[in-house]
């Protein structure tokens, strides 16, 4: 076994010590089994939402959370996620626009989940039910680019 396999193993091995010295010290050895499962099956997205809970110092009130996020799914299942990146945070007005320009075109309650990518330059990205709208300014410039080379492609021919 290389050194880094070794070290890796070990590493391994010391989170799942550690995990079962904090669960025996609980005389929560069997008790903590479904709930480490449940982590290791947990998408990224909810690993990110625990991370920052934790940071937070807020793990306490997960079940709380938990009981939020079920309601959630119960009474609003017509509520439609959409991913809107812009280049910098959104304003209230702009908020507001988009989520009425939302609700229009997809003809249901939207709720915007919204991130920060100064590398889209300017302009928007919409993502919402598998589809996409990139109406960013480095797609533009892209496009732009690949129809450059292409014109420059056909003159030498």
């Amino acid at each position: 076994m290389p050194s880094s396999d070794r070290i890796e193993s070990r590493r391994l091995e010391t989170y799942a010590r550690t995990l079962l010295e904090a669960s025996k010290a609980e005389d929560h050895v069997y008790e903590n089994l479904a709930p480490l499962i449940a982590q290791s099956e947990a998408s990224p997205e909810v690993l990110a939402v625990l991370a920052k809970m934790s940071e937070q110092g807020d793990l306490d009130r997960l079940p709380e959370v938990l009981d939020l996020y079920r309601s959630m799914v119960n009474e609003e299942q017509d509520v439609v996620g959409v991913h809107v990146t812009t280049a910098i945070p959104l304003d209230d007005e702009l908020r507001d626009l988009i989520t009425q320009k939302c609700e229009s075109d997809l003809e249901s309650r939207v709720f915007l989940i919204e991130h920060v990518d100064p590398t889209i330059i300017g302009g928007i990205i919409l993502s919402a039910r598998g589809q996409r709208r990139d109406a960013s300014v480095r797609t533009q410039l892209e496009n732009a680019r690949k129809i450059m080379t292409q014109n420059s492609n056909m003159r030498e021919v």
